[in-house]
């Protein structure tokens, strides 16, 4: 069965991929009609759909043609709803009328040209099948002789079928409170989730789902369920608009606050990718689909385990010397710490966060050798070595910014504004990108270095880099991505960690181009808990990072053993951030128990089937993976405290062969697949902050 097929009878293209399809059909009159999006038709199907009119009585107050029923909404006409697409000519003509002028198919992709009636002005829309995902961008062409002005550019129009009611999710949140799993039933109006800062941002993650909601027998296990995300790491708009008659339509891309886009005369721009995946099987298939997608399609080395990790900012903060952080060294490979990253304080000039940032050179005093004679020490303790960069920003206090002061973003007129006293370097410049490449390939040229923790801590204000045309917003995530593909080519075997103070930049753009991200500045182990839950929504665990830090963790100041400390973090990509200098050996001597075990089961974690356990009480959290061939599975469960004289939980665990057996592998307790399946492992929860991981192994 091919992914795409032109049924030319219908001038009709029907898109199939793992558990979804997709229709969409040419008029008589050109233009370019949806018709279907959901579970699995045949190719019989998309004439009955052809039938189907879509034209419901309404007045005229109503869209015309309707959101519903359009690919691409673009402004123009009576277009009443959210449009995806809005530009200006030379003229002072703000209005598209667009037809279809020709298509192409090639094996798993689609490509429709758009074409306006009148203007030499053209919207390609791209279609590809991703496994389970549905993948779509456009291709905007200038075909004239004089600029053309993009005021708004999303990546796509995503219609949905008809339900009596929708109710949406979304991953919410804050600064060291990311990924909030966010639940609320849609209105007749338009819920729109963005971010202006020039990153994603803390506030929500560029992901929403829609389903018909619980009166309609929707949850993990059960229900259709539609979900959309955005792969652009800078300022973004997600907006589901909903009409009084149930019909619904979601826009993605890139947010059109404060875009004026010229578009040269001969010239083309590609907006991001935008991700559509739909599940037939409730929140739970969801989570599957999302996973497989980043493995199979996003992120680098896909399949490699990732490292246990150790990050020494925490036990040193800014005070880094070389001698403290051999002793960590030791005491992390000690541990079975794979990988040891020196964070932030290794540069010149850099004793607290004023200055230093932009001048990526060892600090003499502490490294009048350079970083290899310490990098040679960790590689000697069998562990790889990463060092924190920042390349983005410049302090002003900086040898950088004394060179050149005009490489940042800045109004002639207006003050400059910091934000944890650095400016943004223009990375739509071409010499800025250069000139980061350069010193980058320096860096990592200079010593072994195999992996760096890229930092931003800043959004982006005054957003001009000398010509003030508005296209900064799209120039500096452009420019990020160039610099960080080239250094990656350049070095090939880094390993890149993204972070943005935390979770800022956690999107499947930069995660096509890094191995995880840092969820959170948070590593209280529970508060973890509801951030590492949210993230596992849209993103697969082996993309993320979470650290066992000291208790009580200098955010939070709660105390939290060190048991469920470990536990909390075995869930993702296993790191430890906490001052070993000060831990006692029975600590360590726990910690390399826990550490032994996670790397038995990492595996598993990072890249088995994830499942929110049901069965718990509200204030239990439960979690269970599958290793890829079904012979192991892991637990956890966590309580922040007994309530109500409960002393264990039962978990019916999901996705076992109910034939197998499955053996605990530390009391040696046999269970059945079916028994497990339909009554439940019984976890054994006491005292405060309790937590159990069990594993099973299939006899």
């Amino acid at each position: 069965m091919p992914a795409v097929e032109h049924l030319t009878r219908h001038d009709a293209f029907l898109l199939r991929g793992d558990g979804f399809a997709y229709a969409l059909a040419v008029t008589p009159e050109g233009d370019l009609r949806h018709l279907h999006w959901g579970g699995p038709i045949a190719p019989d199907d998309v004439a009955t759909l052809l039938t189907d009119d879509p034209r419901e009585f309404g007045s005229n107050t109503w869209s015309s043609p309707r959101a519903h029923t359009e690919e691409l909404v673009a402004h123009g006409g009576r277009r009443l709803d959210e449009s995806a697409l809005k530009v200006e000519f030379a003229d002072g003509v703000r209005a598209l009328d667009l037809a279809v002028e020709s298509s192409a198919v090639s094996d798993d992709e689609l490509t429709i040209r758009l074409a306006d009636r009148h203007y030499p002005f053209a919207a390609d829309l791209h279609y590809r099948v991703r496994g389970g995902a549905l993948e779509r961008w456009t291709t905007l062409v200038n075909d004239g002789d004089a600029a053309v002005v993009l005021d708004r550019a999303y990546s796509a129009s995503w219609p949905l079928p008809w339900q009596p009611r929708w109710v949406a999710t979304w991953l919410a949140g804050a600064y060291a409170a990311e990924t909030q799993v966010t639940r609320r039933p849609l209105g007749p109006g338009r819920l729109v989730l963005e971010s202006r800062r020039g990153i994603p941002g803390h506030a929500a993650q560029p992901w929403l789902a829609l389903d018909a909601g619980d009166d309609a027998r929707t949850n993990d296990e059960a229900g259709s369920v539609w979900s959309v995300a955005l792969a652009w790491s800078g300022s973004w708009r997600l907006a589901a608009e909903l009409a009084a008659d149930g019909r619904l339509h979601v826009t993605a891309g890139v947010n059109d606050f404060d875009l004026r886009h010229p578009l040269a005369p001969g010239s083309s721009w590609d907006t991001p990718v935008t991700v559509g995946v739909y599940a037939g099987a409730g929140h739970d298939e969801l989570t599957d689909r999302w996973h497989a997608y980043e493995r199979r399609h996003v992120v680098p080395r896909p399949g490699v385990v990732r490292p246990v990790l150790y990050n020494s900012w925490e036990a040193t903060f800014f005070d880094v010397r070389p001698e403290s952080q051999v002793e960590l060294a030791r005491r992390a490979a000690a541990l079975g710490a794979e990988l040891f990253v020196v964070d932030d304080g290794w540069f010149a000039g850099r004793d607290d966060e004023s200055a230093g940032i932009g001048d990526w050179t060892p600090d003499r005093a502490a490294f009048p050798d350079g970083l290899k004679p310490l990098a040679d020490e960790v590689h000697g303790l069998g562990m790889r070595f990463g060092v924190w960069v920042e390349p983005e920003a410049v302090s002003p206090d900086s040898d950088l910014f004394r060179a050149h002061p005009d490489w940042i973003y800045q109004w002639p007129s207006r003050p400059r504004t910091l934000a944890r006293q650095t400016h943004l370097l223009a990375l739509s410049r071409a010499d800025v990108r250069a000139h980061l490449v350069e010193t980058l390939d320096a860096l990592l040229s200079s010593a072994p270095i195999d992996a760096l923790k890229w930092d931003l801590n800043r959004p982006l204000t005054e957003v001009s880099d000398g010509d003030g045309d508005g296209s900064v917003w799209l120039g500096h995530v452009e420019g990020f991505y160039e610099v960080l593909d080239r250094v990656r080519a350049l070095h090939p075997d880094v390993w890149i960690e993204s972070c943005a103070s935390g979770g800022g930049r956690a999107d499947l753009g930069v995660l096509s181009r890094a191995e995880w991200v840092w969820p959170s500045d948070n590593t209280d182990a529970l508060e973890r808990l509801a951030i590492q839950n949210g993230y596992a929504y849209a993103h697969s665990p082996h993309t993320m990072m979470a650290w066992v830090t000291d208790s009580p963790t200098y955010l939070t100041k709660r105390e939290i053993p060190l048991r469920f400390r470990f536990h909390s973090a075995m869930t993702g990509l296993l790191g430890i951030g906490g001052d070993l200098a000060t831990w006692t050996d029975a600590a360590l001597g726990e910690a390399a128990e826990y550490v032994a075990q996670y790397r038995r089961i990492r595996a598993t974690v990072q890249y088995g089937t994830m499942r929110r356990l049901t069965g718990a009480p509200d204030d239990v959290t439960a979690i269970g993976y599958l290793s890829a061939s079904g012979d192991q599975v892991a637990v956890f469960a966590f309580a922040p405290s007994v309530r109500r004289l409960r002393r264990t939980v039962l978990l019916r665990l999901r996705g076992l062969d109910p034939a197998a057996a499955y053996v605990d592998a530390a009391t040696g307790t046999r269970y059945s697949g079916a028994l497990l399946h339909h009554h439940g492992l019984r976890v054994a929860l006491t005292g405060d902050y309790a937590s159990e991981l069990i594993v099973l192994d299939r006899d």
